[in-house]
């Protein structure tokens, strides 16, 4: 029995509707894991203390940095009571371009950027690249250590920051995270392998049916497949992140794709002119094959004969 065409649209609709679902939910996954906040600091906070918030807001491999945007908020008797410091507090950290900022007394707000050295890892293995991050922050007033609690975020859409260690000694916050390629960035990556191989082979398979047929210069074929040649690179500098050249996933997908289009564009290019140079002309399409049916004649009967009585 037949299935009534309905059932085919709602069946095409279930799976669509389940495949939007399972990318919301994919999404709200992965944003939900990118605004936890790590709190690295006393088990019980002290009353006198001076709250530091550090977010990673960019991620750059190329320059081995992260730049992370600290916040302060003093509390206790360093602080107002609206999160202002009373006296001057310096901020110690471990960046090489802010370890040693200021916190003016009174001032109405405070918002610095440095950026953490990225180390184990290298941007050439795009999108499988991984890095370690550490920061480390302490403050002082005058000389005496003001107590201090770290909490750390991730705030860059293209990494997923993860901590994997911390620790609080002296008054000092610590912390070392994992630095990745975040979930998009990684599915994005491998539909361009995917789609690179996928062109590839498909102008493969075209230029050996061409060249299998006997047929010369195809214009509407070569343009294709020229097209393709460009469009890919097009597609590879699209790719999240800025890829240096000579990625993995160059080496991967693209550099092979590129070569087995340029190779079947040539092929076809000279099997073509030599078909053309040896017929002196265009290859004439062969013709349908309705047009090759012998025709058929229908028997005519005659009058019939009068019977003899």
């Amino acid at each position: 029995m037949r299935r009534p065409p309905w059932r085919h649209g709602l069946l095409a609709l279930v799976v669509l509707l389940a495949v939007c679902g399972a990318g919301i939910g994919l999404y709200f996954n992965e944003r939900g894991a990118r605004q936890k906040t790590l709190t690295v600091g006393a088990k019980k906070a002290p009353r006198d203390r001076l709250d530091v918030e550090a977010a990673v807001r960019r991620t750059d491999p190329e320059q081995h940095t992260a730049t992370l945007q600290l916040t302060a908020t003093a509390h206790g008797k360093y602080g107002d009571g609206d999160g202002l410091p009373v006296k001057d507090i310096t901020l110690l950290t471990t960046a090489p371009d802010g370890n040693t900022l200021l916190f003016a007394a009174n001032s109405t707000a405070w918002l610095k950027e440095i950026s953490v050295p990225l180390t184990e890892g290298t941007s050439s293995d795009y999108p499988f690249d991984r890095y370690a991050a550490s920061l480390v922050v302490g403050a002082m007033a005058g000389h005496e250590q003001v107590p201090v609690t770290l909490r750390f975020r991730d705030q860059d859409p293209a990494f997923a920051i993860t901590p994997h260690k911390s620790g609080y000694t002296d008054e000092i916050a610590a912390v070392a995270a994992d630095v990745k390629r975040s979930r998009s960035t990684f599915i994005l990556a491998w539909f361009m392998i995917v789609a690179m191989w996928a062109v590839a082979l498909a102008v493969v398979v075209a230029c050996w049916l061409v060249v299998r047929q006997g047929r010369g210069l195809l214009w509407g074929a070569l343009g294709w497949m020229a097209g393709s040649l460009f469009a890919l690179v097009g597609l590879r500098n699209a790719a999240p992140g800025n890829p240096p050249n000579g990625s993995l996933l160059d080496y991967t997908a693209f550099y092979w794709a590129e070569a087995l289009i340029a190779l079947s564009l040539t092929c076809l290019v000279l099997r073509g002119v030599l078909v053309e140079h040896r017929t002196g002309g265009p290859v004439p399409d062969p013709p349908h094959p309705a047009t090759l049916r012998s025709p058929r004649f229908r028997h005519r009967p005659g009058p019939r004969r009068a019977r003899a009585r």
